[in-house]
């Protein structure tokens, strides 16, 4: 592995269970689970640099302070103002682009803006015989679209591992991820290759 991977799987090792407080954490399921967040997170740390925010951010919701950007150009998280009462801090404040937050927002940045080979395929052995640390793979169902972001985390001569976040995993093996939220079968695969 080359430094920015080893940085990468330090990163992983260190946050895969206890969140990353500079983050936002958009667990529960409700609001989407952290999947992309996480996989977002991973690159930055893996030395990918995030763009400007954006200037035409809006609110999340008319009582959330958060704000985001739908321009696929952009991929950013960073932290605002929080709420306090007292002095004490209940609620933290972010602007985000759907890049960095959502799977199809996330596989449009790095695929069409920074141009990261990619490919689509239902062939786990195709997956496992072509992916490297770092690399992230997006799952597909029938019933769900395109809807869990994972990221490579090991690879061995026979295996490829990966750790995630929602369902927070750690060196899961990629051939667990057909089981992954209950599903009978992951109908398709797109795997982004880095190359960070």
């Amino acid at each position: 592995m080359d430094r920015n991977q080893r940085r990468e799987v330090r990163y992983e090792r260190k946050h895969w269970k206890k969140y990353n407080k500079y983050y936002p954490n958009f667990n529960p399921y409700a609001r989407g689970g952290d999947c992309t967040n996480w996989a977002s997170q991973d690159r930055a740390h893996a030395g990918a640099r995030m763009t400007s925010v954006s200037k035409h951010a809006k609110g999340a919701h008319f009582y959330s302070q958060n704000k985001w950007t739908k321009n696929t150009r952009k991929w950013y998280c960073r932290r605002t103002k929080s709420t306090k009462i007292f002095g004490k801090v209940i609620e933290k404040h972010w602007n985000y682009s759907t890049s960095w937050s959502t799977v199809n927002g996330f596989y449009k940045y790095w695929t069409k803006t920074k141009h990261r080979p990619h490919f689509v395929t239902s062939s786990l052995r195709k997956v496992m015989s072509k992916v490297r640390v770092g690399d992230v793979i997006q799952l597909h169902s029938k019933k769900y679209g395109w809807h869990h972001t994972i990221t490579v985390s090991k690879v061995t001569k026979h295996m490829g591992y990966y750790t995630s976040h929602t369902r927070s995993r750690l060196f899961a093996p990629l051939t667990k991820i057909k089981k992954i939220f209950g599903l009978s079968r992951t109908n398709r695969m797109r795997v982004i290759e880095m190359g960070i």
